[in-house]
């Protein structure tokens, strides 16, 4: 059974607000005890409340003294340096979550070029949709990726062990031809061909 949505908001009733108080203090209170045995870290808590005239402290008044002497003996900058408000908090939030979004956006477009790619080699160019930007893109794209697919074939080649003697034919196989000639070909003849960006696959679903 899923547990019941917290409904974060002021409680009215002042004996539930009175028990939820005890409840999660409680609570708080475990969660920094572990937290200090765990970690093996100082840790303390002072709590102020409308429930009690003088505030509830722990471990003791000795222990929240000895640990926030020593926090008063860092610098400012060190005392500051971890410290975040709500709102600081929530802007955090926001741009981890703009970078996921942004980072997913760029894998999806990369994606899409790939296929828009190899649609376009296997002669399935009929089906793309495609607008002037969507072509340079696409072009661009392809650039890059012979860089990187020559740039691996070298790697390879310099890597591979040749005997004394033997021919240079057996060096020239490992060129990729298949895949990078039709890639050429359709650079150097792009009348031919229909070229891409993010929006420009019309998916085989909608054929």
């Amino acid at each position: 059974m899923t547990r019941k949505k917290l409904n974060l908001s002021y409680i009215t009733n002042e004996s539930m607000r009175k028990a939820t108080f005890n409840k999660r203090k409680k609570g708080l209170v475990k969660k920094i005890h572990e937290l200090s045995v765990l970690c093996g870290i100082e840790a303390c808590a002072v709590i102020y409340s409308p429930f009690n005239s003088n505030p509830e402290v722990w471990p003791s008044n000795s222990e929240v003294k000895n640990v926030m002497e020593n926090f008063e003996m860092l610098t400012k900058l060190e005392q500051e340096k971890k410290m975040v408000s709500h709102e600081g908090f929530i802007r955090q939030n926001i741009s981890k979550t703009m970078e996921s979004n942004n980072k997913k956006m760029i894998d999806n477009a990369e994606r899409t070029m790939k296929e828009a790619m190899f649609q376009l080699l296997s002669g399935k160019g009929e089906k793309l949709d495609l607008t002037d930007i969507n072509r340079e893109d696409l072009c661009k794209y392809i650039d890059q990726y012979l860089k990187e697919l020559y740039h691996h074939k070298n790697k390879t080649i310099n890597q591979s062990h040749i005997e004394p003697g033997e021919s240079s034919g057996a060096t020239n196989a490992m060129t990729p031809t298949s895949v990078v000639e039709p890639i050429i070909s359709s650079i150097q003849r792009p009348n031919q061909v229909n070229i891409f960006s993010s929006n420009f696959l019309s998916s085989d679903a909608d054929q």
